[in-house]
């Protein structure tokens, strides 16, 4: 199927009461990520099908959803402010004036903002079935085991979709209905705005509910259909703190689950563990317990990761690397490397191939050539470190001036050999095949094949020990 134009309307008003929050609900996170952002991406990245414009409609608290939305999101949107709130349905006819102005004409998928869980193929689906059966109304249904509170799909004699109660409007035998509705259409634009306008608010809840769109169009003589999804669990909505969490565990577990069968993982213990579906891991890789790999990781293959680590951001390591009880932000890891334990590599770092990263060595904006080795204690800042160089244990690159408030770049060259307990102040150079001694406060450029030594002169002071305990006892 070639490319499908489509629109998209996101219901992202809601203030989100049970969250106690100050925050839009679809700003709270799911798996270190707001929930409004999992959906945008699930949208926006449709196989055989292309938004070309998003539609936000803002209430509670908008100025901060604008915010991120412009900050976050690179697909052209336009935020519409639906308020008073009246329903689903009166929500989406906050967006009728844009898409006309547009001249939009084509399908427009609806869903809401707190089911971060959705999935690009699920809405693939809905839309090919929207167009293959030319409907002008397309629901996103799913079975649960217990239906309370949900809209119900009623269908007729022959299973045809032929309308959807809402829990507070149903009667006993509809109540009994384990099919319900998500939330999430396709519609056809502007086939169904006359529905829109037709709309009525003579329920209890006295809104105007999306949901009689499906009544609308069948009474009209007008094509409906429905896409189950076979996991219910994909088209969940949070409502509360508690459901975030089971949203963020659910979605960790099934990343897990497809690493483990498809991608030959080991995930020793997927209850401590949590990986973003985003994350790329290779085969034979194992991941040790208390790992949070968040959207933007990708790892090689025969790696070993924890226990005890964080990696965040765009993180790229390669094969055969450990990283033990560290945690990296933003920076490549090349292969056959070893990161901690107790390392933090802050962003922009790249760690060339069989390095050592040790125990409480803290790496920023640095590049660490091939071979090099920075083992124990150091802070190493806005550093180049060329091959095969070897930074003793309590290293320092002096990188910022607390009076400019500026910082300045140390370039450390090939078989290098830094003494313990050095500090480098930047900007500054060593060359090739220097020794720095240990102690030292380097604040010159040392030429190549030298040795520098930049510490005071030791005094041995002969008898000192006994002359003091003899002046104390005396006194």
């Amino acid at each position: 199927m070639s490319s499908i134009i489509c629109r998209a309307v996101i219901l992202a008003a809601g203030q989100g009461k049970r969250m106690k929050s100050s925050r839009p609900k679809v700003l709270h996170d799911v798996l270190g990520r707001p929930m409004i952002s999992r959906v945008v991406d699930a949208l926006t990245s449709l196989p055989n099908a292309k938004i070309e414009h998003l539609h936000i409609i803002v209430g509670h608290a908008r100025d901060q959803l604008q915010e991120y939305l412009d900050k976050n999101v690179s697909t052209a949107l336009t935020c519409h402010t639906q308020d008073p709130q009246l329903g689903t349905g009166h929500a989406v006819m906050q967006a009728a004036a844009g898409l006309n102005e547009a001249n939009f004409k084509g399908n427009l998928i609806v869903t809401v903002g707190d089911a971060p869980l959705i999935s690009s193929a699920t809405l693939q689906a809905l839309v090919e079935k929207h167009v293959n059966e030319k409907s002008v109304v397309t629901v996103l249904s799913t079975d649960v085991e217990n239906p309370t509170g949900y809209g119900r799909i009623v269908r007729d004699e022959r299973r045809k979709v032929k309308g959807i109660v809402e829990d507070k409007d149903a009667t006993p035998s509809q109540k009994q209905i384990s099919e319900i509705n998500t939330g999430i259409f396709c519609l056809s634009w502007p086939q169904v705005e006359d529905g829109l306008k037709s709309l009525k608010a003579d329920n209890q809840q006295k809104e105007y509910y999306l949901t009689d769109l499906v009544e609308w169009a069948v009474k009209a003589g007008l094509p409906v259909s429905a896409l189950k999804a076979y996991d219910c669990r994909s088209v969940m909505g949070i409502n509360s703190r508690p459901e975030l969490a089971k949203a963020s565990r659910l979605l960790s577990d099934m990343t897990i689950e497809r690493l483990s069968i498809e991608d030959g993982v080991t995930v020793v213990d997927p209850a401590s563990s949590w990986i973003d579906p985003d994350v790329k891991v290779g085969p034979d890789s194992t991941i040790l317990p208390n790992t949070h790999i968040l959207a933007g990781a990708r790892i090689g293959s025969g790696c070993v990761i924890g226990p005890n680590t964080v990696l965040k951001g765009k993180v790229e390591i390669g094969n055969n690397v450990h990283v033990n009880q560290s945690q990296i932000s933003d920076s490549k890891i090349g292969d056959n490397c070893k990161v901690g334990p107790f390392a933090h590599l802050r962003d922009g770092n790249i760690v060339s191939e069989n390095c050592k990263i040790g125990n409480f060595v803290e790496l920023k904006n640095s590049t660490i050539g091939i071979k090099s080795n920075c083992a124990h204690l150091s802070y190493i800042g806005d550093t180049t470190i060329g091959t095969r160089t070897n930074v003793g244990a309590g290293t320092i690159t002096a990188n910022y001036d607390h009076l400019t408030k500026s910082k300045a770049k140390t370039i450390i060259g090939d078989d290098v050999a830094i003494g313990s307990n050095s500090v480098l102040v930047a900007p500054v150079t060593i060359a090739n095949d220097v020794v720095v001694a240990a102690g030292s406060v380097i604040v010159e450029n040392v030429p190549a094949s030298s040795l520098a030594i930049a510490r005071g002169k030791q005094v041995n002071k002969d008898g000192w020990v006994e002359q003091k305990k003899t002046t104390s006892l005396k006194k």
